[in-house]
């Protein structure tokens, strides 16, 4: 299902969509990942890892993770997160599972887009409000698939749209 428009941002309200126009992202950072990666998809060629390139994608650098896919059983092994993000979070992911994931509130949402991901070979746009460490945050996020040599999907990247300095605070909103 693909957006109507950046109006379709429901507010305090989680979604994840299949994406294809970056137009319909707000956040600019997120929005040319997504191009970027659009771009590499050009002529039929299947990104890699190596798409998640520190200079390419220095405009997000700290806001970043890269996902290794165990496909038997399907399950996620955090190989990269960005700095921001561990700073935002306040705990390191890199090396665990994200079965695992140390936020049993937002473990199911991320959990059910790099599903999607993996499963389409399509990038997923996830968008809403979450609760973390008790407050509340606006963020934006689009996950990639990134082909292994045998042209299945073999990692998932992730580039997101709230670490300190770049995230909205919404005090106006109720707590839950």
């Amino acid at each position: 299902m693909e957006l109507a428009g950046p109006t379709a941002i429901p507010q305090g309200v989680p979604a994840l969509e299949f994406i294809s126009d970056p137009g319909l992202i707000r956040d600019s950072n997120v929005r040319q990942f997504l191009q970027l990666w659009l771009d590499a998809r050009e002529n039929g060629r299947r990104p890699d890892k190596s798409f998640l390139d520190p200079l390419r994608l220095r405009f997000l650098l700290g806001s970043l993770s890269l996902l290794e896919v165990q496909p038997e059983p399907l399950r996620f092994r955090y190989r990269l997160i960005g700095t921001d993000i561990v700073q935002r979070l306040g705990y390191e992911l890199t090396g665990t599972w994200l079965d695992e994931h140390p936020d049993p509130t937002i473990r199911p949402f991320i959990l059910k887009g790099v599903t999607m991901v993996y499963h389409a070979a399509k990038p997923v746009y996830g968008h809403g409000q979450a609760r973390v460490l008790g407050e509340d945050w606006q963020f934006e996020v689009v996950a990639v698939p990134l082909f292994g040599p045998d042209g299945k999907v073999a990692y998932i990247g992730a580039g997101q749209s709230f670490p300190p300095g770049k995230a909205e605070r919404l005090s106006d909103l109720p707590a839950s």
